[in-house]
C-alpha cells in the first residue's frame, strides 16, 4: 500500500529531526536527552545508590551526574564505582562586586577553583555566585565565568562549565550577558523558573546555539513520577535537568537510571509522535526510529496512547528495576494510526518499535542523505583555550630567571652606519609581577664596556597599552577575527587577528596585530603586534615575540600540555621623533639560561640588587631604573627620570679641502625634556663648530612636530672644481654656509611621515690662495630652501622620497668671462632624490648594511649641484669635500662589521656612484670609494669612533679622516 505524501512526511519526520535538532555542547558531548542530574543532601550515598543501580543493568550508555558540593566532591568521587555517573560540582565564588577592585580575593578563590578542577578534570562545574541577585549582574558575572572558565579548563580541558542559576533570565539581561562574549566560556546557562524555560531557550538558540538549558527543578521527587518531571522539562526545551532527590532509595534511583539508559545515544525529542488520550513524552532512536514514551497513566481504568503514526509497533513495558521488557498485546493499527491500553501503573517508560520496511522511499533516503561534520571552531573558542593554557602554566609557574640579551640598534637617518647598543645581564620575572632586568654587561658596537658601573641612558619608550590583547578584561577592548591555518615554527597553527573594538585616543594606546596559536596545544607560537595611539616622542611601536617550551629544568622540549612555553625572543622596531628627524631603533630581546621555580630565585635576585649591577623594572609606565634609597640603602623605582645628559666632545677632521685639519673639542648637551616643556634641545659646541637643535614632538597632542636646526662652522673650506680629470685650481674659492633649518612633520599610520623643511643659509665666499686674479667670486647671498621629504619605515628598511625648490637672493655674474655655468635664471634650482637601505644584524655583533639611492636636480650650478665628501648628500668614502660635483647620481653603499676579542669594532665600507655633469665632463662615471670605520673603548671610559676613507676611482685622489671621542659626564 502506497502511502498518501502528507502520512510520508509525518513518518518521516523523527528521521529528519536528527538532523535538524539544535547541536548543542552537552548533547554532542554527553549524548543524552535531557541530560539528568541528581542532587541529594548526601551526595555521596546518593552517587553509591546511583552506582549500584547502573551496575545491575550494565548500562554502558547512561550518563548520570550527581550534584554535590566542592567539600563532598571527593567522598562523591569514592562512591562513584560504575557506570557512566558522573560529578556535578557547584562552586561558590563569595567575591563582591566590584571585582576588578577585589582581584586579590577572586584570585584565591580562583586558585582552590584550579586546584579542584586537577582533581577532578571529569567533572562538570557551575559557578555560583551571591551577586547573581544584583540586576547589574551581566558585566560583572560575564568576568567572572570568564576567569572562572579558562582556570578550570587550564586544569581540565574537557570539563564542561555551567552558570549558576540566574534569578533574572529575562530576554534583556540575557543579551547582555552574551554581548560580553561569554559564549566560547559556559556550556550550559541555569535557571529555576519552569515557565521560563521555553522563553530563555529560544533566546539562547539566538545568542549561542551551542549552549545548554538547565532545569533546577524546584521540589524534590521521589518514585517513577521523577520520569514525567524530566521529561516535561525537557519537552519544555530544557536539555538539563537538575533534580532534587527526596530519598535516595531504589524506587526513585531506579527509575531515573532506566531513562538515562534509555534516552542515552543517538535520541531527540520528538513532539510530533506525541500520542493524545493522556500526559505523555515521545523521544525518538536515531539507529531504528523506535520511540521511547514516557506516560501518566490514569489512577483508574485503562489509559489508551493514540498515535498518528500507523508504522509503530511491538509495544512494550520497561522495568525500571532491571529495564527488561514486559510485551504489551494491547496495541493496535487502525487507518489513521496506532493505540496502545496501559493499566493503571503511575508514570511508566514505553517502548515502540517502527516498521521501516513498509516505508515506501526511506531506504533511498537514508542511502542519499550526506552529512558533514567539519566544524569550523570559533575564534571564541581558541581564544578561551588559548587562555586555559596560559592560565594554567601560571599556576604551576612561580618564576623563572635566565640571562636576558637587550640590543638596540640606533639608525639615525640615511646610510648603512648605525650604534648598536647591547646590555646583557640576569632576569626575574615572577608571574604576575613587573620583571627586574639586570644590566650587568655592555656593549657599544660590539666593544664591552670596561667601566666599573653601566652609563644610564634616557628611557625614550612608548607608553604601556591600555589593555593586552588576548587577556580576560572587564571590558571588550579588542576584536578578533580567525584568518585561518598556517605552519609557523614547523607547528600547525590558527592564525587570529586582533584590533581594537573601542576608539583609540592618546590617553589610550592599545595594539593591533596577529597571534598564531598552536592548534594542538592552543600555546602561543608567535605573536606580531603595533601599537596605535602613540603619541610624543614616540612614533612606532611594532614587535613580534617568539615563544619556545622548555621543561622544568629550562631545557628546550617538544611541545605539550605540560612544557612551559616562555616568550625567548623579541625582534621589534620602534620609531621615535628625536630633535625633529626620525630616528628607528631595532630591538631584539634573547632569553636564555632559564631556570625554572629556581630555589634560589630570590636569593640571587636580592644578590644582584645588593651589587654595583645597573637594574631596570619594566612598570606599568615602561621601563625604570631601580636606585637606592638614600634612607634605607633600598632599590626603588625611580620615577622621574633625568631626561638630560652632558658629554664631553673632541676629535678632529681633515681633508686635503682644508688646509689643516679641523680641530673638535667641546661639550655637547642634550635634554629630551626641557624643563618639564616637552622641548628636545641638543647643543654642541666644539671650538668653530656650532650644531644645536630644538624640537617639539606631538605639538598641542597632535600628530605634528616641529623642530629648527642651527649649524655654523667658523673655518672656511676650499670650494674646488675638476674639468675632466684635473682639478682647476685657479678657480678655488673659500666658503662658509651657516644655516637655519625650520621642519614642520607629520606622521600618517605608524610608519609613514611627511616632512616640510625650510632652509635660510648665508652663503659667504672670498678667494683662496690660488685664485686666479679675473676670476669673479659669487656675491654673498641668502637662499631659501622649500623641501618636501617623505619617509616609510617598516622592518628594517628606510624608504624616502623628497624634493626641494631654492631661491637665491642675489645671483649676479661669477667666474670668468663668458662663463658656461653661469645663468641669471639660476636665481631658482630644484633638487630631489629618492632612496632605500636596510641592515641585517648577523650573530655575535656581525652585520651587513646596503643602500641604494637616486638624485637628480634641475637648472643646477657648481654651488647646487651634488657633491660626495664626508658631510655630503652622497658619501664616498675618501672623497673631499667642496671637490666632485654631479648634476644626477645613482649610488650604492655596502658594509660589513664585526668585532675583535670584544675590544675593536671595524665595519669595512664601500661606496660607488654613477655621476652625470655635463659642466664637468662627468658622463655616467664611476666614483668609488673604500673606508674602515672602527670603535673602541678609550682611557677614562671614554667612546671613540674613527672613520678612515680612500678613494680607488674617479677623479679625486687622496684621503679623508675623522676621529671623535665622546665621555659622558652626567
Amino acid at each position: 500500500m502506497q502511502l498518501s505524501s502528507r502520512t510520508r512526511m509525518l513518518a518521516l519526520f523523527p528521521f529528519f529531526l536528527l538532523f535538524l535538532w539544535p547541536a548543542t555542547t552537552l548533547a554532542q558531548t554527553n549524548q543524552c536527552t535531557p541530560c539528568l542530574v541528581l542532587e541529594s543532601a548526601d551526595p555521596a550515598q546518593l552517587a553509591q545508590k546511583v552506582s549500584e543501580s547502573l551496575a545491575r543493568r550494565d548500562a554502558a550508555d547512561a550518563r548520570l551526574w550527581v550534584r554535590s558540593s566542592a567539600s563532598q566532591a571527593d567522598a562523591t568521587a569514592r562512591a562513584s564505582t560504575g557506570g557512566e555517573l558522573r560529578r556535578w560540582i557547584p562552586f561558590p565564588i563569595s567575591t563582591e562586586a566590584p571585582l576588578l577592585q577585589n582581584a586579590a580575593a577572586l584570585e584565591v578563590e580562583l586558585e582552590a577553583l584550579a586546584a579542584l578542577a586537577r582533581r577532578h578534570p571529569s567533572a562538570t562545574f557551575q559557578i555560583d555566585w551571591a551577586g547573581l541577585a544584583n540586576p547589574s549582574w551581566p558585566q560583572e558575572y560575564a568576568f567572572l565565568v570568564k576567569r572562572a572558565g579558562v582556570a578550570i579548563t587550564g586544569a581540565a580541558p574537557d570539563a564542561p562549565i555551567v552558570t549558576g542559576v540566574l534569578p533574572l533570565a529575562d530576554e534583556q539581561s540575557l543579551r547582555a550577558f552574551f554581548a560580553e562574549e561569554v559564549a566560547a566560556y559556559i556550556d550550559g546557562l541555569s535557571i529555576r523558573d519552569a515557565d521560563r524555560v521555553s522563553d530563555v531557550s529560544t533566546v539562547l538558540a539566538q545568542l549561542d546555539p551551542g549552549s545548554e538549558t538547565v532545569l533546577h527543578v524546584g521540589d524534590p521527587v521521589s518514585g517513577s513520577a521523577s520520569m514525567a518531571v524530566a521529561a516535561a522539562a525537557a519537552a519544555a526545551g530544557a536539555t538539563t535537568v537538575v533534580l532534587p532527590i527526596e530519598q535516595a532509595d531504589d524506587a526513585t534511583v531506579d527509575p531515573l537510571v532506566l531513562l538515562a539508559t534509555e534516552l542515552a545515544g543517538d535520541v531527540a525529542l520528538d513532539p510530533y509522535s506525541t500520542p493524545e488520550g493522556g500526559e505523555a513524552w515521545a523521544f525518538v532512536r536515531g539507529e531504528d526510529l523506535g520511540l521511547r514514551v514516557i506516560a501518566v497513566t490514569a489512577s483508574e481504568g485503562t489509559t489508551t496512547l493514540s498515535f498518528s503514526d500507523r508504522q509503530l509497533t511491538s509495544p512494550s513495558l520497561l522495568t525500571p528495576a532491571n529495564s527488561s521488557k514486559e510485551d504489551l498485546y494491547t496495541g493496535r493499527r487502525s487507518g489513521t494510526g496506532y493505540s496502545v491500553d496501559l493499566d493503571p501503573s503511575g508514570t511508566v517508560l514505553l517502548a515502540l518499535d517502527r516498521n521501516l520496511a513498509q516505508l515506501d522511499g526511506v531506504e533511498g533516503v537514508e542511502e542519499d542523505l550526506t552529512i558533514e561534520d567539519a566544524r569550523q571552531m570559533p575564534v571564541e573558542e581558541i581564544l578561551r583555550r588559548l587562555q586555559a593554557f596560559e592560565d594554567a602554566q601560571a599556576r604551576r609557574l612561580d618564576h623563572y630567571s635566565g640571562i636576558n640579551t637587550m640590543s638596540m640598534r640606533f639608525l639615525f637617518g640615511t646610510g648603512v652606519q648605525g650604534i648598536d647598543v647591547t646590555f646583557k645581564g640576569n632576569i626575574f620575572q615572577e608571574t604576575d609581577q613587573p620583571a627586574d632586568w639586570a644590566w650587568e654587561e655592555l656593549f657599544i658596537n660590539g666593544v664591552k664596556w670596561r667601566g666599573k658601573r653601566l652609563p644610564e641612558i634616557p628611557l625614550v619608550q612608548p607608553e604601556k597599552a591600555a589593555a593586552l590583547p588576548l587577556l580576560i578584561s572587564f571590558t571588550q577592548e579588542y576584536r578578533y577575527r580567525l584568518r585561518g591555518t598556517d605552519t609557523v615554527e614547523g607547528r600547525d597553527v590558527w592564525v587570529v587577528d586582533f584590533e581594537p573594538a573601542v576608539a583609540v585616543t592618546e590617553d589610550r594606546t592599545l595594539f593591533q596585530g596577529t597571534v598564531w596559536i598552536d592548534r594542538e596545544f592552543y600555546s602561543r607560537v608567535k605573536t606580531r603586534a603595533v601599537q596605535l595611539g602613540l603619541v610624543g616622542d614616540v612614533i612606532s611601536n611594532e614587535e613580534s615575540i617568539f615563544y619556545t617550551p622548555v621543561d622544568a629544568n629550562g631545557q628546550s622540549t617538544d611541545w605539550s600540555r605540560e612544557a612551559y612555553v616562555l616568550p625567548t625572543r623579541l625582534v621589534g622596531q620602534q620609531l621615535f621623533s628625536i630633535l625633529a628627524a626620525t630616528t628607528m631603533v631595532e630591538r631584539e630581546v634573547l632569553l636564555e639560561g632559564i631556570t625554572i621555580n629556581g630555589e634560589q630565585f630570590e636569593a640571587r635576585r636580592q644578590a644582584v640588587l645588593e651589587s654595583d649591577a645597573t637594574v631596570v623594572r619594566d612598570t606599568d609606565k615602561g621601563f625604570r631604573y631601580l636606585v637606592a634609597d638614600k634612607e634605607t640603602g633600598e632599590r626603588v623605582v625611580q620615577e622621574e627620570l633625568d631626561p638630560s645628559r652632558l658629554f664631553l666632545v673632541g676629535g678632529a677632521f681633515w681633508d686635503e679641502s682644508q688646509d689643516f685639519p679641523l680641530p673638535l673639542a667641546g661639550l655637547n648637551w642634550l635634554s629630551l625634556d626641557f624643563r618639564g616643556t616637552g622641548i628636545q634641545t641638543n647643543v654642541f659646541f666644539a671650538g668653530p663648530l656650532l650644531l644645536a637643535n630644538f624640537a617639539k614632538p606631538s605639538v598641542f597632542g597632535s600628530k605634528f612636530d616641529v623642530g629648527l636646526d642651527v649649524f655654523g662652522l667658523a673655518v672656511a673650506g676650499t670650494d674646488s672644481i675638476f674639468r675632466g680629470d684635473e682639478e682647476a685650481e685657479e678657480e678655488d674659492i673659500e666658503s662658509l654656509r651657516p644655516n637655519i633649518d625650520f621642519e614642520l612633520g607629520r606622521r600618517f599610520g605608524n610608519f609613514f611621515r611627511l616632512d616640510f623643511e625650510y632652509e635660510l643659509s648665508w652663503n659667504r665666499f672670498s678667494e683662496a690662495d690660488d685664485t686666479a686674479e679675473d676670476f669673479v667670486i659669487p656675491e654673498d647671498h641668502l637662499s631659501h630652501t622649500f623641501g618636501l621629504l617623505a619617509r616609510y619605515d617598516r622592518k628594517g628598511y628606510r624608504f624616502r622620497l623628497g624634493g626641494s625648490h631654492s631661491i637665491r637672493s642675489d645671483w649676479e655674474p661669477w667666474g670668468f668671462a663668458d662663463n658656461p655655468d653661469f645663468d641669471p635664471e639660476k636665481d631658482e634650482f630644484q633638487l630631489w632624490g629618492a632612496g632605500i637601505n636596510k641592515i641585517w644584524h648577523l650573530p655575535k655583533f656581525t652585520k651587513i648594511g646596503a643602500e641604494i639611492e637616486y638624485v637628480g636636480g634641475d637648472n643646477l650650478d657648481r654651488f647646487s649641484k651634488y657633491q660626495f665628501g664626508f658631510f655630503s648628500d652622497i658619501r664616498v668614502h675618501g672623497y673631499r669635500q667642496d671637490r666632485v660635483r654631479a648634476e644626477e647620481a645613482f649610488a650604492a653603499h655596502l658594509s660589513y662589521g664585526f668585532e675583535l676579542g670584544e675590544l675593536f669594532r671595524l665595519d669595512l665600507v664601500g661606496d660607488i656612484a654613477s655621476a652625470t655633469d655635463e659642466e664637468s665632463g662627468l658622463d655616467n662615471e664611476i666614483l668609488a670609494g673604500v673606508g674602515v670605520v672602527g670603535t673602541f673603548l678609550g682611557p677614562w671610559q671614554t667612546v671613540v669612533n674613527v672613520d678612515v676613507g680612500v678613494p680607488v676611482a674617479g677623479p679625486d685622489s687622496g684621503f679623508s679622516a675623522f676621529i671623535a671621542f665622546l665621555k659622558l659626564f652626567r
